[in-house]
């Protein structure tokens, strides 16, 4: 599943990230590398997500998580 498609309060294990090499470079810059577990702060159906990655709050556009794909805990 995308990680725009968790919910609010729910844990997830990266398992793989889309897209092409500045957007991994940027994500891996926040602590998001495939392995690393993503908590999710703040979901909307519109507007930016707020996670905790690795102890600290980071926030993502929708597009952006639609190309990160997770494993659910």
């Amino acid at each position: 599943m995308s990680l725009s498609e968790l919910e609010q309060g729910k844990k997830a294990v990266v398992a793989s990230i889309l897209g092409g090499r500045n957007l991994r470079q940027r994500l891996v810059n926040m602590g998001m590398l495939p392995g690393s577990e993503v908590t999710v702060v703040r979901s909307s159906k519109m507007g930016p997500m707020v996670l905790n990655v690795q102890g600290a709050q980071v926030m993502i556009g929708r597009g952006m998580a639609k190309q990160i794909y997770v494993k659910q805990q």
